[in-house]
């Protein structure tokens, strides 16, 4: 990036965030808002953009943009780099192009595995390489509507797994019938209830998860607890077949780091103590770590 004015931008489905740089390599100003590539009509990113940073967008700007802005979906696609795959080779992967003001884009790749299953993202290793310094190994989790379970080895993205969760759940929620039983009104969060549903689904007589689902609705019909537990007792089913999924990888031996927004990770910290698994909550800016390395090999 150049020395006038550094920014980076984390544009993914539901939210933008961005992030202005200063010249000792730290962020010195941050900018979120809910205003994801979704909420974007065909042919205007760029006045998106500049309706969210236009401030910072002065002579000589130099812009990276990640996550799914970089997609089929968002403002310019750009090739997925395949694992394993290292920060320098996400930056050697960008795709450029210029504003007729001059301010210079960089898009960046995502990056593909294609064995043993084909899997992709956008976004995430961002925050993975923000995580992890240089050399280091481990396994990260970051929660969402679309978890990723990452393997870092040296440093390297060496593999990954996508796990539907969070869509999974809002669809069940909303429509399926399981949902009907849910009382409209909030309820307070039911940590036992939720616990309930993580070792119910790491039990070794589970039938799997679809076989589990049901029994959020059935154990209701069968007065075993009320309507209430519904909802967290499904998130914890979903979420324990996917710890489950990920220890049949053999990825939760480790202490897996937990990265996004802190609330899910606390969840997803409840759920790892609950099946005696180890889980440490990253720093919330990972994602900002991962861009200043990603500035630092300019």
């Amino acid at each position: 990036m150049g020395a006038a004015s550094r920014i980076v931008i984390d544009w993914g489905t539901s939210s933008f965030r961005a992030y202005r740089f200063g010249a000792d390599g730290g962020a010195v100003e941050t900018h979120s808002a809910p205003a994801g590539i979704m909420t974007v009509e065909s042919g205007g990113f760029e006045a998106a953009m500049r309706k969210q940073i236009g401030h910072w967008l002065g002579d000589g700007a130099d812009v990276v943009l990640s996550g799914m802005i970089t997609s089929r979906n968002g403002w310019v696609e750009t090739p997925y780099i395949k694992s394993p795959a290292s920060i320098e080779h996400l930056a050697a992967g960008a795709v450029e192009r210029r504003l007729a003001d001059g301010i210079r884009l960089s898009f960046l790749p995502g990056v593909c595995q294609l064995e043993p299953s084909p899997d992709v993202m956008r976004g995430e290793e961002i925050q993975v390489f923000g995580a992890f310094g240089p050399g280091e190994s481990g396994v990260a989790a970051l929660p969402g509507t679309h978890s990723k379970w990452v393997r870092v080895e040296g440093g390297l993205i060496i593999g990954f797994r996508t796990f539907m969760t969070g869509e999974t759940f809002a669809v069940m929620r909303q429509h399926s019938i399981l949902g009907r039983l849910i009382p409209d009104a909030a309820t307070p969060a039911d940590p036992q209830a939720f616990v309930s549903g993580v070792r119910q689904a790491a039990d070794a007589a589970s039938p799997g998860l679809l076989g589990d689902l049901f029994s959020a609705r059935s154990g209701v019909l069968l007065e075993q607890f009320p309507a209430a537990d519904i909802a967290d007792r499904l998130s914890g089913l979903i979420i324990g077949h996917e710890i489950r999924g990920a220890a049949a990888l053999g990825w939760t031996g480790d202490t897996v780091r937990l990265i996004g927004d802190p609330a899910l990770c606390g969840r997803y910290s409840m759920a790892l103590d609950a099946l005696g698994l180890g889980g440490a909550i990253a720093p919330e800016d990972a994602a900002a770590r991962g861009f200043a390395r990603l500035d630092a090999l300019k």
